[in-house]
């Protein structure tokens, strides 16, 4: 365990516990409780940086005004985080410069600070003009908008604007989209349980 990464770690993950609400936040709160948070199963990432990152510190201040106390704990961690993309995504089949503008990290999950029990939450970054296509997955997702405006649509809806603040649920299984506008996104997400399987695009 490293001294120094437990207390960061806990301060974001708190500061995020305390300000779900709404739809599926029940859940995640549940199956957070049932994680082990200890000081003895705290990992110090091996640090990764992608192209994406350059909106990180950008999205963090926008989050400033929102949720003061999650914008802090992030710009906390930055230097901490690993960065990575799902293996299935390529600029081939999401767009040319889909993957320069796209990246995801685990708070808790096999790269994360804590390994997770069947549970998975982190921070996805999208740049702005972006398609992220419709996908699918196994596990139930919760989506925290801490920037925005973006759009979102789930099975066969109309995409939606969602503003900053706003939390998303995807029930296991149920396809969904994502659109973003003039500026990135930053977003908490969580899955809370079946996540062995990777997302996995819809066939066009």
């Amino acid at each position: 365990m490293n001294d120094n990464i437990h207390g960061p770690a806990m301060w974001v993950i708190d500061a995020i516990r305390k300000s779900l609400t709404g739809e599926g936040a029940g859940e995640v709160k549940a199956r957070l409780a049932h994680q082990d948070l200890s000081p003895a199963a705290a990992v110090e990432p091996e640090p990764r940086r992608l192209p994406a990152c350059r909106y990180y510190p950008e999205c963090v201040a926008a989050s400033m005004f929102m949720a003061p106390d999650v914008a802090a704990a992030l710009a906390g961690i930055e230097e901490f985080l690993h960065w990575k993309q799902n293996p299935n995504y390529s600029d081939r089949v999401l767009g040319e410069g889909y993957m320069d503008n796209y990246a995801y990290t685990e708070l808790i999950g096999p790269s994360g600070f804590f390994p997770g029990d069947d549970f998975l939450m982190g921070l996805m970054l999208l740049g702005p003009g972006r398609l992220y296509r419709d996908h699918h997955h196994p596990a139930p997702e919760l989506y925290w908008l801490l920037t925005g405006p973006s759009e979102w649509r789930r099975a066969d809806g109309d995409f939606t604007r969602r503003r900053a603040g706003e939390m998303i649920w995807h029930p296991a299984g149920v396809s969904h989209a994502t659109r973003t506008l003039e500026g990135p996104l930053l977003a908490i997400w969580a899955w809370t349980m079946d996540v062995s399987e990777p997302a996995r695009l819809v066939e066009a």
